[in-house]
């Protein structure tokens, strides 16, 4: 094709800079989640757990340990006023689809994306019941089903497992 330009492919950061507005503002994507520690259990204490807010390049901008007999629900808030979240979109687990959370955020002019699954379940149900069949397909993505099954024997050597993927475009 004449007159078109590829971009090389060095990850998905790069290629959604590569497209973005000049004359927009910057707005960049941070990512909270806790993780255990191994290695931090010991026979009298428990592991210890850390609340990290992370950009989508991978640089830790703050990280709280969570107390003991807590979890990162109460961390949530007091780790991200260490931030200045300005043009940021927060993505988070399902775990922090907590109402308090979504206020705290949008009090601060953020916008956030909410996990919904079954551990808040009015919720849950509330979305299950939107018209979903009535709604237009924003986007058509590749479509994978997969299945596996274990088995005796398949007349090939040592096979135990087999693995179907089917793919719609």
């Amino acid at each position: 094709m004449s007159g078109s330009t590829v971009t090389p492919w060095t990850g998905p950061s790069a290629f959604l800079t590569a497209r973005a507005d000049p004359g927009r503002p910057r707005t960049g994507a941070i990512a909270v989640d806790g993780k255990a520690l191994r290695g931090s259990r010991t026979a009298s204490t428990t592991y210890v757990t850390l609340l990290a807010a992370m950009d989508h390049n991978g640089h830790v901008l703050a990280q709280r340990q969570i107390a003991d007999e807590s979890n990162e629900i109460p961390a949530f808030r007091p780790l991200l006023s260490t931030i200045d979240l300005d043009g940021t979109v927060i993505t988070a687990d399902a775990l922090h689809t907590q109402h308090a959370h979504g206020t705290y955020l949008r009090e601060r002019g953020v916008h956030y994306s909410a996990q919904v699954k079954a551990n808040h379940p009015g919720l849950f149900d509330r979305v299950r019941r939107l018209p979903w069949r009535e709604i237009e397909l924003d986007h058509h993505l590749e479509i994978r089903r997969l299945k596996t099954v274990s088995f005796a024997h398949l007349d090939y050597p040592d096979a135990r497992q087999a693995l179907q993927v089917v793919c719609w475009r």
